[in-house]
């Protein structure tokens, strides 16, 4: 049987290249290190390291040894954590919700976040207009809920909100033309390519067409912000998103800008929003995801 320590100290050394960084990191000295090695080599019977080489090298065999050894490792660690995990399976996913127009931005970056750094439980989103979501955790069916809303909508009293930020919303064109665009009324004449209604996008875009008595042409209704932006490269019409999204997008695009529109100023306020006070570490964790991304 090969003993866990000589494993360990071979991951080791594959790790950092060195058998001299691999002895002060496990703080034995380095012949300790060689036979240890020399130990595998002798029980596998195959070189593990071209010992020519400087750094180390891996030998081919070395290499199927390195990947499968790091394996047993991981697996061993986990054992520490077996009752851990047979206790989770009994006890309900944290159910989160994201606006729909957020889901398509966030829905990856929050599942990778999420199983690394709780491996133990899973995340399940559930994608819904802002005021569905609000509804949801008022009833309980979702713990907390990402919201993107208008600075003047009041919640009901035991709901709690913790905002994050503000995003700033820009009106977003091909760039071919756009700086004739430059006020809110020539933008409306061109029409918009934007989520069905109940989109938070829409709704505020909506009361400052309606403030200067415009009306809302939409050419195009089409759900996430990836085919929107396709729609708008079609040329179909103009689009309105949270400016970090285009920010990300125009480092891929340069066929995207945004418009200097004089008489457009419009920011959401963007948090979660949660019922019971009993979900603040879960609201904490996601609300640092938030700052990571927009803020």
């Amino acid at each position: 049987m090969l003993e866990i320590k000589d494993l360990e100290t071979f991951i080791y050394a594959v790790e950092n290249s060195s058998l001299t960084v691999t002895s002060e990191k496990l703080g034995v000295d380095q012949s300790t290190v060689t036979k240890r090695i020399n130990n595998i080599e002798k029980k596998l019977k195959g070189k593990l390291f071209n010992r020519k080489s400087r750094p180390l090298q891996l030998t081919h065999f070395g290499e199927k040894v390195y990947f499968k050894g790091r394996y047993i490792l991981e697996q061993m660690e986990q054992l520490e954590y077996f009752y851990q995990q047979e206790t989770l399976t009994y006890q309900e996913k944290i159910k989160i919700g994201v606006p729909i127009t957020l889901v398509d931005d966030l829905s990856e970056y929050i599942s990778e976040r999420y199983k690394h750094d709780h491996y133990l439980t899973e995340v399940e989103m559930q994608s819904g207009w802002g005021r569905s979501l609000i509804q949801q955790v008022a009833e309980g069916e979702l713990a907390l809920a990402i919201v993107m809303i208008p600075s003047n909508l009041n919640f009901s009293s035991h709901l709690y909100f913790e905002q994050i930020g503000t995003l700033p919303l820009v009106i977003v064109s091909l760039k071919n033309g756009i700086k004739q665009h430059t006020s809110l009324e020539r933008c409306s004449k061109k029409g918009w390519v934007i989520h069905p209604e109940g989109c938070c996008f829409r709704e505020c875009l909506n009361i400052e067409l309606k403030q200067r008595k415009l009306f809302l042409y939409a050419n195009k209704e089409i759900f996430g912000i990836e085919p929107q932006l396709h729609s708008i490269l079609n040329g179909d019409g103009l689009g309105i998103f949270p400016k970090p999204f285009i920010d990300q997008h125009a480092a891929f695009n340069s066929n995207l800008e945004i418009m200097a529109v004089d008489d457009f100023n419009v920011s959401l306020n963007v948090g979660i929003i949660y019922a019971d006070q009993q979900h603040l570490n879960e609201v904490n964790y996601f609300a640092g995801i938030l700052r990571e991304r927009y803020f």
